[in-house]
């Protein structure tokens, strides 16, 4: 039994027109590549601002519910429930004139106080404090007229007030 010896095939050198034709395709294509690339991108960020909007008004409603101490409850401060809602939204620049506080009596009921503070006398327990937030969405690349939108959020808490915290009695 004898081998042969089978011969390398040779690499067919390019025509010039199959050159020109991978140009052209690649000359249609590359624009809805980018497109396709470009819109992914802009969804992700329009995702990333709801999320951080989200979670602005959150922590501004959370640091509101809080008790705090008995002589400057929490909802009543308005700069301290402004500066969590700025924190809550990372990477994100809030301005202070984007962050509503309002309170009501609960869900479904109309807001009985739209501006902080309240005096403490207008709230009374069960009551909730909500955080109404709005960051404006632009694309990067404005085209066909869009501008953008703006992306708003609500979140609203149970106040908590008078709270009294048990101290542990130590073990003899």
């Amino acid at each position: 039994m004898t081998l042969k010896m089978i011969k390398p095939v040779e690499k067919l050198p390019k025509s010039r027109l199959e050159i020109a034709q991978t140009m052209v395709e690649f000359a249609l294509v590359f624009p809805l590549i980018l497109l396709i690339t470009y819109g992914i991108i802009e969804f992700g960020r329009m995702v990333y601002i709801y999320a951080a909007v989200t979670g602005a008004a959150r922590e501004g409603a959370r640091y509101g519910a809080a008790s705090g101490n008995l002589v400057s409850p929490y909802f009543m401060d308005c700069s301290g429930i402004q500066t969590a809602s700025q924190r809550g939204a990372i990477l994100l620049a809030i301005q202070t004139s984007d962050i509503s506080i309002w309170y009501d009596k609960g869900p479904g009921t109309p807001h009985i106080i739209d501006s902080c503070p309240p005096s403490i006398t207008q709230i009374k327990l069960g009551y909730r404090i909500g955080v109404h937030v709005i960051a404006h969405y632009a694309p990067m690349i404005s085209f066909l007229g869009f501008t953008g939108f703006d992306i708003v959020s609500e979140n609203a808490r149970t106040i908590l007030m008078n709270v009294a915290i048990a101290t542990p009695t130590p073990y003899p």
